[in-house]
């Protein structure tokens, strides 16, 4: 399966689906080949859960980014967190993986990813959508 590409060349690695095998060497090939190009990847979604920590390990030396949804994050009564945004941090720090937060909604998500100085940030937080005016 070939991954989906935008109109602007961005290749969409889902951390689910054809991505979730533990070792796929067709998957590897294929990012180690787009690196070479210098074609720049993003996974989208990452969660905290240990799974998907474990399932990305193989890929991370052939990432550019990783987007995450700061909701992933929140320790609830009902959520537990397996790996922390601060741990993904020194992990991606290894192979100099440039951190997106995503749906930061409130100071709390403001906060969190200013302690941890992240720069590539999305939210409510900082404005909502609005129609383009010609």
């Amino acid at each position: 399966m070939i991954p989906d590409v935008t109109p602007n060349g961005v290749f969409y690695l889902p951390p689910t689906g054809w991505l979730t095998s533990f070792y796929n060497p067709p998957i590897l090939y294929i990012l180690r080949k787009i690196k070479r190009l210098q074609i720049k990847v993003t996974i989208e979604n990452v969660d905290s859960s240990k799974k998907t920590y474990n399932l990305l390990q193989q890929y991370l030396p052939d990432i550019a980014y990783l987007k995450f949804n700061i909701h992933s994050f929140n320790k609830s009564a009902n959520h537990w967190i397996d790996v922390t945004l601060a741990q993904w941090q020194r992990r991606s720090a290894i192979f100099n993986i440039e951190m997106i937060v995503g749906k930061i909604e409130d100071a709390n998500h403001i906060a969190l990813v200013n302690q941890l100085n992240i720069p590539f940030r999305q939210g409510y937080a900082y404005g909502h959508p609005e129609n383009l005016k010609k």
